[in-house]
């Protein structure tokens, strides 16, 4: 049992690490496809042709857990193809004062 406790302890540690890492990344690529330059469209197409290959991969027979996994990047992959909405202003200079 000791092994088996040490073959999940690991695991657990490698999905938390995977887990930071595309945290990280959907960051980067949410950073660089708001940037609105070369690297932005770069981004964009990288972006479409993941989602492309994620939609053709879920057409196939997949077990459970890789058919979660899919899924899981489907959903990163639309949620990245997504305008972000603009922030509004903290708040708003009111043009006033002395006359």
């Amino acid at each position: 049992m000791a092994d088996l406790n040490a073959v999940l302890a690991r695991l657990n540690d490698r999905l938390l690490r995977l887990e930071g890492e595309l945290f990280v990344l959907r960051s980067l690529a949410r950073a660089t496809l708001t940037a609105g330059d070369d690297h932005a469209e770069r981004m964009r197409k990288l972006v479409e042709a993941a989602k492309v290959a994620l939609d053709d991969e879920a057409q196939r027979p997949l077990d459970k857990p890789t058919r979660k996994y899919v899924e899981a990047a489907s959903a990163m992959v639309d949620e990245l193809l997504v305008e972000p909405t603009k922030a509004r202003p903290l708040f708003t200079v009111i043009d006033g004062g002395k006359s």
